[in-house]
Parts: C-alpha cells; sequence; structure tokens
C-alpha cells in the first residue's frame, strides 16, 4: 500500500515537472486579437421604419421583432410608436351598375420605429432581413425622417384650434371696436 502511494505520489511530481517544462506564454497572446474595422461608411441620419397593416395584433409583434432586430444590428432606435388608426369606406357595387351591393369599414393601423446614425452598408442587410420575415398583410415603408412625420403622430385638437383663432381675431382692430375695447 505505502509502495503504491509513493508511485502515485512520483506520478504527481512527473506531472509537475513537465509543466515546469512546458513553454510559458503570455496570457493576451492565447486569445485571438481583436481586429477593429477602420473603414468609413456613409450613414444614414433618421430613417423611419413605417409599418402598415388592417390586422392589429401581428403588427404589434411585428413591431416588437424589428426593434428587436434593430437592436441586434447595433442601430441607435430613438423611439417607436403608434400612430392613430385611419378608417376607409370601401363600397361595393353591384355589376354592370351604380347601385351599392356592401359597404365596409377597414381601420390601417400604422406602427413607427425611428433610428438613427445607420451605416449603409447595414441598412440595405436589415432591411432585406425585415422584408423576408414580414407577415401577411404587414407593408413595410423605409423612409427618411421628416417634420410632416413628427406632425401626423398626434391628433389634432380642434377646440384647442378654434380657441386659437378665437385669440387672433381680438387682435383685429375692427372686432375690438365691435367689443367696445376701443
Amino acid at each position: 500500500m505505502l509502495s503504491a502511494r509513493s508511485h502515485i505520489t512520483k506520478q504527481i511530481r512527473l506531472f509537475s515537472s513537465l509543466r515546469e517544462k512546458a513553454i510559458k506564454v503570455d496570457p493576451r497572446y492565447l486569445r485571438q486579437p481583436e481586429i477593429k474595422d477602420h473603414r468609413k461608411y456613409p450613414e444614414y441620419p433618421t430613417i423611419n421604419v413605417c409599418l402598415l397593416g388592417y390586422d392589429f395584433v401581428p403588427l404589434e409583434s411585428y413591431q416588437a421583432y424589428v426593434h428587436k432586430v434593430a437592436n441586434r444590428f447595433n442601430f441607435n432606435v430613438i423611439e417607436s410608436y403608434a400612430i392613430p388608426g385611419k378608417n376607409e369606406k370601401i363600397v361595393l357595387y353591384r355589376p354592370r351598375s351604380t347601385i351599392p351591393d356592401r359597404e365596409f369599414f377597414l381601420t390601417t393601423y400604422q406602427r413607427v420605429i425611428r433610428i438613427s446614425n445607420i451605416p449603409s452598408v447595414r441598412l440595405q442587410l436589415f432591411s432585406q432581413l425585415i422584408r423576408t420575415h414580414a407577415p401577411i398583410g404587414i407593408n413595410i415603408i423605409i423612409k427618411e425622417f421628416s417634420k410632416e412625420d413628427e406632425n401626423e403622430r398626434y391628433i389634432p385638437d380642434i377646440v384647442l384650434k378654434e380657441k386659437q383663432e378665437e385669440l387672433k381675431s381680438l387682435d383685429d382692430p375692427f372686432v375690438r371696436k365691435q367689443l367696445g375695447w376701443e
């Protein structure tokens, strides 16, 4: 038994001597060096990815998918939001007449994902990927951001606009004279 132990300890000593004899490599050379890409590609300033569809549920889930894909591409996702639905009236006429046969009311839903500082090389890959995985019935529009897109986002307040017009009319000298202010 004692000889077995001494034999095992000799083997352990041999292994330790092998470790000592092996060439020691600096740990920073064990891994492949990180290669940085110094090429500069033109970037798009701000882009809106507009998703349009008649069905609300697939549109919502697809918006989440596009948001995740944009994050995986390391794009700067500024915001993603919904635009109020637009109602459309569709009238079907009887064959060869002007008499309406049926009427349908469709609501078009829209979601927008705003992305900025996108390299032009990656935008092509991104657009192909989201177009390939688009569900049936969802249209994708990729366009540059404009101020009109921001204005389309909000529902106009009719009462507020009427009050603003009333205040502007109070600056008119003719109206002020009729009210007896002058």
